[in-house]
């Protein structure tokens, strides 16, 4: 489901190997226009009261494809990503298909894309970067940039730099002087050669600087499913150096204990734009250019959105590529790593997204998985949990991936 402005998620459901998540439809008060929760009994706002079963308008087409669709998913062992399986045909799919709904709510350690969408799209357009050299950027590489990032006071115990190279985000609330524009920029560089044994990516090419083009020896292109199989757990995709836990302000290589491939992005203008639609649209264009978007929450009135990737490299290019860049319409947006959701329906869906993701890591390595003694089927049904508490009062409509700036009392994500 790409745009989920008018809809809220109230549980997982299906069988093993092909949850989805089911939605219910938010109503919009005739009276003064404002979007509620299927569950409110009246309008927040103005308090008129809810249209008659509001609150039963779940998803039903989705629960119902769920228990008569057979795709299922399988974990490739060599790339270590999931892909889809058609028990009956034996069709295979890199693509989530769409007779299988939304993937989980918070799809835990894997992606699973989203329904329906072509992601061959970005192999396509790898392969015509590697047609041509790479182009330079910048005339000349800038003094500040020569220096080893994060080489300055190095902390061993809490595994954390500090220092100039190390603050992604020194220009503050400034416009970054530069972009990387994929189309034009990505191209052939010395890491590309069968010898050159490279696994990472230019960091400077990410952020539009890079002054040596195709004599780089790191990637000028964007990641792809086969680049993130082959991450190591240690480091980014950029090469640099992952700790147990995240910065304080959430910047920097991320947490190997906690991998997320979800994006706090914050400083949004939507009063600059023409409606919740709009602007969720150019959030989707925008960071799907360095890599498949699975799920964007945006909540307007907080002024931030999350969005999940279905690639944890996708992630980490996405998140250097679009730090204080411009959406168009003026806005200057602070991009974070994004916090644990707290709400217990993604809770349940993070759990659910990985213990089926072991399910198929054991079935990949041979495993036989025996159904329990007293379970008619090895596909368990887990029903809608619409029974959770409404947390909109505390955490506001739809604020799934963690609230306001990045902070410290918080968990952190996926």
């Amino acid at each position: 489901m790409s745009d989920t402005s008018h809809v809220r998620p109230v549980g997982t459901y299906g069988p093993v190997g092909a949850s989805t998540t089911i939605y219910s439809q938010k109503w919009v008060c005739t009276d003064c226009k404002y979007t509620n929760f299927a569950a409110a009994a009246s309008c927040k706002r103005c308090k008129k009261a809810a249209p008659a079963n509001a609150e039963n308008n779940n998803d039903s087409q989705t629960q119902q494809n769920a228990l008569t669709h057979t795709w299922r998913e399988v974990l490739d062992p060599q790339s270590q990503q999931m892909y889809y399986y058609n028990t009956e045909t034996s069709e295979t799919s890199w693509d989530r298909p769409e007779c299988m709904g939304p993937a989980p709510y918070a799809s835990g350690w894997f992606g699973r894309g989203v329904a329906g969408a072509d992601t061959n799209k970005y192999d396509a357009d790898n392969e015509l970067f590697l047609s041509r050299p790479a182009r330079k950027q910048k005339d000349k590489i800038e003094a500040k940039n020569t220096s080893v990032e994060g080489n300055m006071d190095y902390n061993i115990w809490y595994g954390k730099s500090r220092g100039e190279n190390w603050n992604e985000a020194d220009l503050g609330q400034d416009l970054a002087p530069n972009r990387c524009v994929i189309a034009t920029d990505a191209g052939r560089t010395k890491a590309d050669s069968k010898d050159s044994g490279q696994k990472f990516f230019c960091i400077q090419f990410c952020r539009g600087k890079c002054a040596r083009g195709a004599e780089c020896t790191w990637f000028h292109r964007i990641p792809t499913i086969a680049d993130d199989g082959m991450a190591s757990q240690m480091h980014d995709c950029f090469g640099r150096e992952r700790h147990k836990t995240n910065k304080e302000d959430m910047s920097g290589a991320g947490s190997f204990e906690k991998p997320s491939r979800t994006l706090y992005v914050g400083r949004l203008r939507p009063d600059k734009w023409a409606g919740d639609k709009e602007l969720h649209a150019a959030l989707k264009k925008q960071f799907g250019e360095w890599g498949e978007v699975e799920h964007i929450n945006l909540i307007s009135r907080k002024n931030i959105a999350f969005v999940r990737y279905r690639f944890r490299s996708g992630a980490e290019f996405g998140k250097e590529a679009m730090c204080n860049q411009t959406l168009g319409q003026g806005e200057i947006i602070n991009v974070r790593w994004a916090h644990d959701d707290p709400n217990p329906i993604a809770q349940e869906a993070i759990r659910r997204a990985d213990a089926d993701a072991a399910v198929a890591a054991l079935k990949a390595r041979g495993v036989q998985i025996k159904r329990a003694a007293d379970e008619s089927s090895e596909e368990v049904i887990t029903g809608v949990t619409s029974d959770y508490p409404n947390t909109s009062e505390e955490k506001g409509e739809g604020e799934e991936e963690g609230e306001g700036e990045p902070a410290a009392k918080r968990a952190k994500t996926d």
